[in-house]
């Protein structure tokens, strides 16, 4: 086994750590980072999705029933690049991973966080959020 060998195998475990990780969280973490960090917190992307013609999907996530998938090259479309790098790293994501990550993740996390068809009040922390 050469260096090479060994390097591919060090990155495939870790990003394969880094997979599981996210499957345990199941997605509870990526409401806390949008607080953090997406103007407006995650009703305001939730918002955005909907007026960038994604509302059917976003709306089965709020009703928690056939969760629709928004595309991931969407999700990644819908977020500035300082606010994903910021929100990847919240995360441990690399930014290429964030969109695939999110489109995954985030409709079972919004279901978790609604209640008759409607987003839980959610935090939302001005002072960290990044302007895109």
């Amino acid at each position: 086994m050469g260096l090479l060998d060994g390097v591919k195998g060090v990155l495939g475990d870790l990003a394969a750590a880094t997979e599981k990780s996210i499957a345990e969280i199941g997605g509870r973490d990526i409401p806390m980072a949008f607080a953090k960090f997406y103007p407006g917190g995650l009703a305001a992307y939730l918002d955005h999705l909907r007026n960038a013609g994604h509302g059917t999907e976003v709306e089965s996530w709020l009703v928690g029933a056939d969760l629709r998938p928004v595309p991931a090259r969407a999700i990644a479309a819908s977020l500035p690049e300082p606010v994903a790098q910021a929100i990847a790293n919240d995360l441990s994501l690399t930014p290429e991973r964030l969109p695939t990550a999110l489109a995954e993740f985030l409709p079972a996390a919004v279901a978790g966080l609604s209640e008759d068809g409607r987003l839980k009040p959610q935090p939302v922390f001005t002072s960290t959020q990044v302007m895109g």
